[in-house]
């Protein structure tokens, strides 16, 4: 199995996470809407959404990742796949976690470019929670 760079598999079977990656978001998706509806399946730690609301330029579509305080949300959320939210339906998947002393790095399967505020498709990503 690939790994990730850091000494985690890439892919499946994923150990407990308490991360899920949100796709196919419509570009008029705020981070408070994103909040409201997953809030609903327990409680959010944190939540980041790419481009950010403030974004400069527009979008076709946006990434959500969010961080629960119990993995056992993650199980509830991914039901919400294909769920239309605004126009689209939406694609929730769990991401792995890598615990550092300040910071969680979530690995996914989509990235995203920052300093282009860009999807790039298809292809092993970290993100990272934290400080």
């Amino acid at each position: 199995m690939n790994s990730g760079g850091i000494g985690v598999p890439l892919g499946f079977p994923l150990g407990p996470t308490s991360v899920i990656q949100v796709t196919n978001l419509s570009s008029a998706v705020t981070s408070e809407q994103m909040r409201t509806l997953f809030g609903f399946l327990g409680e959010i730690e944190e939540l980041r959404l790419y481009p950010p609301d403030n974004a400069p330029l527009a979008f076709s579509s946006k990434v959500c990742y969010i961080k629960f305080r119990e993995a056992s949300s993650v199980g509830v959320a991914q039901h919400l796949t294909n769920t239309v939210f605004i126009d689209r339906a939406l694609i929730v998947v769990p991401c792995a976690e890598v615990m550092q002393p300040t910071r969680t790095v979530v690995m996914c399967n989509t990235t995203f470019d920052h300093r282009e505020n860009t999807a790039l498709g298809k292809r092993p990503c970290l993100i990272s929670f934290g400080s």
